[in-house]
């Protein structure tokens, strides 16, 4: 489930998925991010999305961070609307709340919310992960203690364009 972002310098951002709504399916979203603090840092990007393939709709998201020394919570919620009748409208919110053990070494839990017209499902976890340089690798293990067990991972690269010298 690739998922590329690009975010200007300026704050304005976008976001390109495969497979994240639904299987064969790619997403768009756009939108600016908001931020606030230097000791406490506070970063908001309400965002909208258009998909298009096994499900095709529109969506309202957020994607929040906050980190506080070595403390970090991110979240990002979405509400999708589909434009087939087939298909039924959904939100969803996976968050993270996580602790820096180290420069390197990461763990913390997690959860998935996901709200159908089928019904509701609720998936906590836990995650911890490694990070070098600009790769940062994170292993989530969902439903623990319960049937439907699962592990998720992760691999993360973030490149940052450079400025032309003038």
């Amino acid at each position: 489930m690739p998922v590329m972002h690009y975010q200007t310098p300026k704050g304005i951002y976008a976001e390109l998925r495969y497979n994240y709504e639904e299987m064969n399916t790619f997403s768009l979203f756009g939108g600016k991010t908001l931020t606030a603090g230097k000791e406490k840092s506070i970063a908001i990007t309400p965002m909208l999305g258009f998909s298009a393939g096994d499900f095709s709709g529109a969506s309202v998201a957020a994607n929040t961070e906050i980190e506080f020394n070595k403390f970090f919570i991110s979240s990002q919620v979405q509400y999708s609307i589909s434009f087939k009748k087939d298909m039924s409208n959904f939100f969803f919110s996976w968050s993270e709340l996580g602790y820096d053990i180290f420069p390197n070494l990461f763990a913390g839990l997690s959860f998935q919310y996901t709200m159908l017209s089928e019904g509701n499902k609720f998936e906590p976890g836990f995650m911890a992960g490694v990070s070098f340089n600009n790769i940062s690798i994170p292993v989530y293990f969902f439903n623990p203690f319960q049937k439907g067990r699962y592990i998720i991972l992760g691999l993360n690269y973030e490149y940052h364009l450079k400025k032309k010298k003038k």
